[in-house]
C-alpha cells in the first residue's frame, strides 16, 4: 500500500487519529468505520472509496493501492472525493488524477512508478 505524502483528510479525522489509522491499516489490524480514498484500479474511474474493514482481506495488501485520502464516514468520503476532483480540475483543467499525483509525488518508489 502506498500512502500519498500530503494525504487528504476529512474534518472528522484528527492528526493523532490519522497516524493511528495509518499504522493500523499497515498492520491489517483495523476495525473502524473509516474510509480510504484511493486512485481507482479501473482506468475509467477516478477514485475508489474503500471501507477500512475491507483492507483486512488478503487481496488488498498485495495490490499497490495508492491511498490519497482518509475520511471518517461515507458521506465525508464522498465530499472529500468531490473536493479532490474539483481541486485538481481547477489546477490542471482536466480530470487526469494519476498524472497530477505523479507530478506532485514526493517519495517516488525506486522504480519511479506511482502505481
Amino acid at each position: 500500500m502506498i500512502w500519498y505524502d500530503d494525504l487528504f483528510v476529512g474534518k472528522s479525522i484528527s492528526p493523532r487519529r490519522k497516524k493511528r489509522i495509518i499504522r493500523k491499516v499497515n498492520r491489517r489490524s483495523i476495525w473502524g468505520a473509516e474510509y480510504l480514498l484511493t486512485l481507482s484500479a479501473n482506468p475509467d474511474n477516478l477514485i475508489d472509496i474503500i471501507n477500512i474493514k475491507v483492507v483486512r482481506q488478503r487481496y488488498y495488501p498485495r495490490r499497490d493501492l495508492v491511498v490519497i485520502g482518509l475520511a471518517g464516514n461515507y458521506e465525508e468520503a464522498l465530499m472529500l472525493a468531490g473536493e479532490i476532483v474539483s481541486g485538481i480540475y481547477a489546477v490542471q483543467g482536466d480530470f487526469k488524477l494519476r498524472e497530477f499525483f505523479k507530478k506532485n509525488w514526493r517519495n517516488t518508489r525506486e522504480d519511479g512508478l506511482l502505481c
